[in-house]
Parts: C-alpha cells; structure tokens; sequence
C-alpha cells in the first residue's frame, strides 16, 4: 500500500469504529480480511495509527474546536500526522495525498485549520482534553482519585503489556522462560501473580509453541490475582457466572489441579465457542459449559446447583474501563446512560449468582472497571441487601493464596498507573455458615 492508501484506509476504519458500539478490533480484523493484498506492514500501520489517534482523541478534537474545524476522522488523522508524527503540513499533500486508493484532494482550508489547530496555545488545555477521556468520565475520576486522576489518565495514552499465565498443569514458570528466550522473546516476572510472565519486546507469538500446546494462556496479571483470590482448592464445586471465553475458568482450574467442578455459565454460546479447545489444550477437564437461556428452562440449573457452590466468581459486565489502553474507543462510546444501564445489570446478576453460594461459601465479584459506581458501590448495595454475607479483607487473603507482595486495602482496586495492569476490581464476599 501506499501512504496515501493507508492513510485512507486509517481514516476509513475511524469513521466504521465511530459508527458502531462494537470495538475497533473487530473492526480492524473485519477490515483487513477484504483486503488480502494489505502486507503485514500496511496493517501494522494503519491498526497503530488508527489506535493512536483513538488514544489521543481529546487532544485532538479539543485542538480542531479551538480552531472550529469539524472533529471528524479525517481532519483528526491529518492533526495526528502533522502533531505525532512531525510532517511539515507543506509535505501532506504529496506524500499522502493522490493515486487510486487515497482520499480526496487536501483542501487550502484544511491546511489553514491544521496550521492553526497545531500551533494552539495548549496552557489552558483542560484536564480531560489533555488526558484524553470524556468530560464527564474525567470528572468522575477526579473525584474517585483527586490529584491522581490525571496520572492514571496519562496512563491509557500507553500501549497495555502482553502478559502470559503460565499453565502449572502442564509446565513451570522457569521452563516457559526458558523456551520463550531460545526464540529470542524477553519476558520479565510479573509483579504479584506467581504464573504471570510479561513480554518486554513485541513478539507476536500467537502461533508460537507455548501457545499451541497450552503451556500458556494470554491473561492480564490483574485477572490472574482476582482468579487467585477466589482461593479454590481442589475438590470444590465452582461456579464461573458470567465466563466469557473461560479466562478465569482455566486459570482456577489450574489451581484446583484439575480435581473437581467448574460450571461456566455465560447467557452467550458463541462467546464460549473456543472453550473446548482451549481446555484440550490447557489439559483441563473438569469446566463444564453452561448457557442460561434467561428463560424458565434457568429453572433446573439454578434448582440443581442452588446452595452447593463453595465459590461462584462473578466477573459482571461492565464499562471495561481498566481496559481502555486495550479498547480506547469505548471510552468515547461509554455514556451515563449505558453505565446506568450497566449498573443495574450488574445488581440484577449479583442478586441471582448468590442464590448458588452454599453456606460457608464464597461469592467473588470482578469488574475490569476503574469506576467505584461498578465497584465499591455495587458491593456496599449487596451487602446491604443480603446481610448474611459479609466481606473478607484481601488483605488477609493475599499470602494464602500464593500472591507475592502484599495488599493492605479491603478489596482489590487496580488502576493501570499501579503496576501496568489493566485496571481491576475484586471483592470477597462470604455467606454465613
């Protein structure tokens, strides 16, 4: 592809992010695979580009306003060439513009605009515009995490670490360490987990070894402490309520040395498609795939399994705000209705998920969230509604359950400025004997 090509490409995937509430991934791969004769470089390009001018979207669009040129796609990927990637605004039109494949001719006005959109005065740049989060979203923080907030914002302008969980079943830490170096993959330690490995040097290692023989699975270090503080043993009846693609499923499986039962509940097959071979390949037996129909067939499952469960792992849908270096463009997507909305599904899924909690057991709720309205607040409202449970500190969890380190808070609050995580939350909550 040519610049100009791949420029027009990059604007083109901006616009079709933009206009759904599926993330740009999705869109990225659906992109590229009708348009085979894109190279690896072309897509490398363009995908960085694209995720870049979404990560960096307040700064751009505040700058297009003070200027009054239109915030749409194609004027902030020609701001983002002329701020983040020093072109000469003289230079543009030829090294970007032209050919079969580019975008219409640059206009003597759009270069106008960027001129004045790049020499801005930026000293009285709010504080959402400079870390590049919604208004309302950043105020939200600010009043969470006060003179922290703009740190933790800053963060997400940052790629997110590809971390590994290394597979005890099958293999050691140190043997994992020692094949990915052979290839010439750096990895470090991770910081608490005890599995965790994370890639210091960009690989793609999708179709490497370790990969394809269940040595490892991708997974973020923070949901491998929360899975770490659902304390499972072997032996036990364990529900994953909301399991997705079975992340946390494999990860407590591992723990539980594959003796027992974990009952993956998701409302979608299809997000649980890829579950049965990942567990051939992890060696994992004992996960058994269930999908609530949200209808009266719920009945029997929840009268079968209700009051046995000595751990039901909730990790509930949610913003996905301490994944947003992952998927910036939810941030722009996220309204307060949707986040109400999503709150309230939440309630709803901590209510009935608890009916399964045998007495003595434990209920785990997660949320990939930064947001205490998803969080802490959710759990002070169950405690409240449900008064035979009562919340075990992580702080006193933390050694048992082989995390390094120590946590001294209640619960786990992680932000991506703590350690490089995605940001997370997990409380423990105990139903009396």
């Amino acid at each position: 592809m040519t610049p100009s090509a791949r420029l027009a490409a990059a604007v083109e995937l901006l616009d079709a992010t933009a206009a759904t509430t599926a993330a740009a991934e999705h869109e990225v791969r659906r992109f590229f695979r009708t348009r085979r004769y894109a190279g690896s470089k072309d897509r490398r390009w363009v995908s960085e580009f694209v995720y870049r001018c979404l990560r960096r979207q307040g700064e751009l669009d505040w700058r297009l306003e003070c200027v009054d040129a239109e915030t749409a796609p194609r004027m902030r990927a020609l701001l983002a060439l002329v701020l983040f990637d020093d072109e000469a605004l003289d230079g543009l039109a030829a090294s970007f513009f032209g050919g079969p494949h580019g975008l219409s001719e640059l206009t003597d006005a759009e270069v106008d605009l960027l001129g004045k959109a790049n020499t801005v005065e930026t000293d009285n740049m709010p504080d959402y515009a400079a870390g590049n989060f919604p208004e309302w979203i950043a105020a939200q923080l600010t009043a969470q995490y006060g003179e922290k907030a703009a740190v933790i914002m800053a963060v997400y302008q940052n790629r997110a670490p590809v971390t590994l969980r290394v597979n005890l079943l099958k293999t050691t830490r140190e043997a994992v360490v020692e094949l990915l170096t052979k290839d010439g993959i750096e990895v470090t330690q991770t910081t608490y987990s005890p599995d965790g490995l994370v890639l210091t040097t960009r690989h793609n290692i999708s179709r490497h070894q370790v990969l394809e023989n269940g040595l490892v699975e991708l997974q973020d270090e923070a949901a491998q402490i929360s899975a770490r503080l659902a304390d499972v043993s072997p032996g036990q009846t364990v529900v994953d309520f909301c399991t997705g693609a079975g992340g946390k499923s494999l990860a407590m499986a591992s723990v539980m040395q594959n003796q027992g039962q974990i009952y993956a509940f998701d409302i979608n097959a299809r997000r649980m498609r890829d579950m049965g071979a990942r567990k051939r390949r992890a060696s994992v037996d004992i996960i058994e795939p269930v999908e609530l129909k949200q209808d009266d067939s719920d009945v029997e499952i929840f009268d079968r399994l209700g009051g046995t469960a000595q751990r039901v792992f909730v990790d509930a849908p949610c913003s996905g705000s301490g994944t947003w270096r992952r998927q910036p463009d939810q941030k722009w997507k996220l309204t307060p209705a949707r986040l109400e909305e999503l709150c309230d599904l939440q309630a709803g899924i901590l209510d009935k998920a608890q009916q399964l909690v045998a007495p003595g057991g434990r209920l785990i709720y997660a949320t990939c969230s930064i947001l205490d309205q998803e969080n802490q607040d959710q759990v002070s409202a169950f405690l409240q509604r449900h008064p035979g449970f009562k919340m075990i500190p992580v702080r006193d969890l933390w050694a048992n359950v082989g995390l390094g380190g120590k946590n001294d808070d209640d619960v786990l609050r992680l932000t991506p400025a703590d350690f490089g995580s995605d940001g997370f939350f997990t409380a423990v909550l105990q139903r009396d004997g």
